[in-house]
């Protein structure tokens, strides 16, 4: 007899809860929940997990506290029911700081300053550079071996150089999906309305590169984003 209050109960309480969620239209005053968003699914339901469940010796309530969580490499909490957790600090999908969210990409937490049906965010990434000098030769490089006609060439000495640069991104609020800010990419969300894709899709390349922000400003015009609040 108890189970059975108890389940219904439990089912009284998630459809109060249910009842309790409205959706609103995204606008640039809109404050997303604050705390750490493990997956995009938490993001889209503007249900993360509160920095008062998150176990840390910082103060919950300091400007900061997500900035310098963040830097741990592994980050422990208490779930809804109250068991003790931890997830992988570079498997977390970002946080929200202030109603603003941040992105993990590229393994660093990066604000994004437009949100809508289709976000925009800028992100630096490593590239790779690598340099052949015929010109220099070390010990362990200095021969290589050719199969084909039996015959040992010098090889030359590869120089690898890494360097920062800044980048920007589209997130796909619908799939959670980041893509790079071109235009293909542009072009792929824009399929959605087809009179916008149609329009775009008759510009010159150079043209659609020159609009791109501007056809995705008039996407969300079009498409608003709607988040639960609770």
């Amino acid at each position: 007899m108890s189970v059975i209050l108890i389940c219904l109960l439990t089912g009284i309480g998630l459809q109060a809860q249910n009842d309790s969620i409205v959706k609103i239209k995204y606008t640039p005053d809109f404050r997303f929940t604050d705390g750490l968003y493990l997956n995009f699914e938490q993001v889209r339901t503007n249900h993360p997990i509160a920095s008062a469940r998150i176990i840390s010796t910082d103060d919950p309530f300091d400007i900061n506290f997500f900035t310098n969580l963040v830097k741990n490499k592994i980050i422990g909490y208490y779930d809804a029911f109250g068991t003790k957790k931890e997830v992988q600090t570079e498997n977390v999908w970002g946080f929200c700081r202030d109603g603003k969210l941040y992105i993990q990409y590229n393994g660093e937490f990066n604000r994004i300053p437009i949100v809508g049906s289709v976000c925009h965010f800028i992100a630096d990434i490593t590239v790779t550079n690598m340099q052949y000098d015929p010109f220099y030769t070390d010990y362990y490089d200095y021969y290589y071996y050719n199969s084909y006609n039996n015959l040992y060439y010098n090889r030359p000495y590869r120089n690898t150089t890494r360097t920062r640069e800044m980048r920007q991104y589209l997130l796909d609020f619908e799939t959670g999906k980041v893509l790079s800010f071109d235009r293909e990419s542009v072009k792929s969300l824009l399929m959605r309305d087809t009179a916008l894709y149609d329009e775009f899709s008759a510009l010159r390349k150079r043209k659609q590169k020159d609009l791109m922000f501007f056809f995705i400003r008039r996407f969300n015009e079009k498409h608003p984003l709607y988040i639960p609040v609770y």
